[in-house]
């Protein structure tokens, strides 16, 4: 049985997560653009939007992106049950505690100080819809929630039972277009089997891309045998050594696809192995940071990025993700200083030179995080709401 749908909490802000910033900023609406550019069109989701800030954040990362949409379809829709909510989002203004992580720079581009509060710039609030909506009780997809490209669905899935996460992932998969991203929250997913979804770890996470639609098998046809797995994984008694042909460089190879199908158990190990040939080598650490990440052990991926910076201090992708993490945990000092050491590294690359593994070049990554190594540190504690949840 599912169970009712449950109260929301209304919490966000914009660019809330600085670490699925950057992978939506870096990765995933520049391949989406890609893609879409030959029929120019994109159609984006943020499903629990609450009070907007996050569809108006995608608002913003897309005309940053896409400076230039003539001729193009773009479709950006927020939902959310609150119906208060969805009449602060509509209206489009925001007091100070919503720009809490946002650079002032961004914040003075895409908003006019209106005495307390902030209105965003009316071309941006065109390029966003609002409508009412419950993921658990209501049919998807169907009318506008079909040929999604990306959906957002973040710190929702943590107010649902067990059945209810089942059927709501199962609707969002159904609304995705083939190729399509569901980017969640930290950990909502882990566990749950998803028809239709396979994982896809980035640096900054995972997220869940929709597969081709299943074509059912002829009658009579039978699957082919199971396939032993690869050397790189396979089970061996304690204190043998490797294969020599296992190098670590192929068992983190092993590793990055066995993470990249959903196999975390199976990375886990094929890392482990690769420490066991080269203990000093940065990849398996970082690696091992991300599958603790996706267990939920933010503890132990902090040291395991830590140790990635002490063998590897040039690498980007660690000072990155280890910011995010001090950003979740508000240890916002470190954060900026850890943004800024990445900033520093990218300055000193030739800038057309790509940036491993964020496929962009260190000139446009340059420019991203010059904006987020000045953010204001956010305060502590929160203004008493004013707004319903």
């Amino acid at each position: 049985m599912i169970e009712p749908t449950p109260r929301t909490s209304g919490e966000t802000y914009f660019f809330r997560d600085r670490g699925q910033s950057d992978l939506l900023r870096l990765r995933l609406l520049p391949e989406l653009i890609g893609r879409r550019r030959a029929a120019k069109t994109l159609r984006l989701w943020s499903a629990g939007c609450a009070s907007g800030e996050e569809a108006y954040s995608l608002a913003i990362l897309v005309d940053m992106l896409l400076p230039e949409r003539d001729g193009w379809d773009i479709f950006i829709l927020g939902s959310d049950i609150n119906a208060t909510a969805l009449a602060k989002a509509r209206r489009g203004r925001y007091g100070q505690w919503s720009f809490r992580i946002t650079p002032p720079e961004l914040q003075q581009r895409y908003f006019r100080s209106s005495g307390d509060e902030w209105e965003l710039d009316e071309r941006i609030r065109r390029m966003v819809s609002f409508r009412a909506g419950d993921l658990v009780s209501e049919p998807c997809p169907g009318g506008e929630l079909r040929d999604m490209d990306l959906i957002l669905c973040r710190n929702v899935f943590i107010y649902f039972g067990t059945d209810a996460v089942r059927a709501v992932a199962d609707k969002l998969a159904a609304a995705l277009s083939e190729g399509g991203y569901l980017m969640t929250g930290h950990t909502e997913l882990m566990g749950h089997r998803v028809r239709n979804l396979q994982s896809r770890l980035f640096v900054e996470g995972v997220v869940y891309r929709r597969l081709a639609p299943l074509v059912p098998l002829p009658a009579g046809h039978r699957p082919p045998a199971r396939v032993a797995p690869p050397p790189a994984v396979a089970q061996r008694a304690p204190g043998v050594p490797p294969p020599a042909a296992a190098s670590a460089e192929d068992l983190l190879a092993t590793a990055r696809e066995l993470a990249d199908r959903g196999e975390y158990a199976g990375a886990e190990q094929a890392c482990r192995r690769a420490l066991s040939v080269a203990p000093l080598a940065p990849g398996p650490h970082f690696l091992l940071a991300q599958l603790a990440q996706l267990g939920g052990d933010f503890e132990r991926a902090g040291k395991l990025l830590d140790q990635t910076l002490y063998l590897d201090p040039g690498c980007v992708a660690a000072c990155l993700e280890l910011a995010a993490l001090c950003e979740r945990t508000d240890k916002l000092p470190r954060a900026r200083a850890l943004r800024r050491a990445a900033l520093d590294i990218v300055r000193a690359l030739p800038g057309d030179a790509t940036v491993e593994p964020y496929e962009t070049t260190a000139a446009e990554m340059a420019q991203w995080l010059a904006q987020w190594s000045t953010a204001p540190a956010a305060p502590q504690s929160a203004p008493s709401p004013s707004r319903a949840s």
